[in-house]
């Protein structure tokens, strides 16, 4: 059995800074020396740091949050722990401050035709897709409502739907294959968001789904495909709904260098055919949806 770490490590569950520092040294696996030259400071200021002896200036809780990669976010954290206000930005994707940003997101999508894209938070909740990922949603789903994250929410939640066994899950072909690589995403992924209630929703939603990939206390069972041989070099997806079969795998695109929030979290995820008849498939149904775009403005 894969041994899983706590969904909600008690030092990270608290804005107490000292055990904050603790839980991000451990996550990053720095000792208190590695942290303390990469810092440029004392081992002794670490020490004092963590046992709550010393108090850190802001500039030290923004050098140590650098050193050790945090997140945005929760370098906001830190800093409210530290007593001080936080330094980063939370703007609203369609707000003027990233007016930019949203037409270069804008325009990877529509270069992504006809191939599907999608634009995911830091919970996997739909932002924004092309027509293309839209239409072969509609097509996958056939009707049926789709897992959101909260009850009367609009919102879509991509990870959810996957496993939902009344959405995505029953026309995913290979799906214990996907759907463990996706689970691992997710446990990995929700390490850094643990003390969020909406993280322990999602895996608890996705273990209750699957008691045969989750174990007992989250644990990751084991694989069990029995598969002989090298990995592929690539797994595709593949879904099947009717006549739509595809065959796909993504790439995932993030901003560089994000000094806002909402930016550092988003996520383009762009999806390519694993096969001609895929490419086939696609291309069709753009053409079918442009034609019938055609059609309707000549009956005009």
């Amino acid at each position: 059995m894969h041994a899983m770490d706590t969904l909600t490590p008690a030092s990270e569950a608290t804005l107490d800074f000292p055990g904050l520092l603790r839980y991000w040294r451990s996550k990053r696996g720095y000792s208190q020396l590695a942290l303390s030259l990469a810092a440029g400071v004392s081992q002794r200021h670490i020490s004092f740091l963590e046992s709550g002896r010393a108090r850190p200036s802001r500039e030290m809780v923004l050098a140590l949050a650098e050193r050790l990669g945090v997140p945005l976010r929760q370098r906001n954290r830190l800093l409210l722990a530290g007593g001080f206000a936080p330094a980063y930005s939370e703007h609203a994707l369609a707000s003027p401050p990233l007016q930019m940003v949203q037409q270069a997101i804008a325009l990877i999508l529509a270069k992504q035709e006809p191939y599907p894209a999608v634009v995911l938070d830091r919970f996997w909740n739909l932002v924004d897709a092309n027509p293309a990922y839209r239409r072969m949603l509609e097509t996958l789903l056939g009707g049926r409502e789709p897992a959101s994250l909260t009850e009367g929410s609009h919102r879509i939640n991509l990870m959810l739907t996957v496993f939902d066994p009344e959405g995505l899950w029953p026309v995913i072909e290979n799906a214990r294959q996907v759907g463990r690589y996706l689970l691992r995403r997710v446990w990995q992924e929700l390490q850094v968001q643990a003390h969020d209630q909406t993280a322990r929703e999602i895996f608890g939603r996705i273990a209750a789904w699957h008691p045969d990939m989750v174990g007992p206390g989250g644990a990751l069972l084991p694989e069990d495909d029995g598969t002989d041989g090298p990995p592929a070099p690539l797994l595709p997806v593949v879904l099947h709904a009717g006549a739509f079969r595809a065959s796909l795998f993504s790439t995932l695109t993030t901003l560089g260098i994000p000094q806002d929030i909402t930016l550092q979290e988003l996520r383009i995820e762009c999806f390519f055919p694993a096969d001609d008849a895929t490419r086939t498939l696609f291309e069709a149904q753009a053409g079918a949806a442009a034609a019938a775009v055609r059609s309707g403005s000549a009956g005009k």
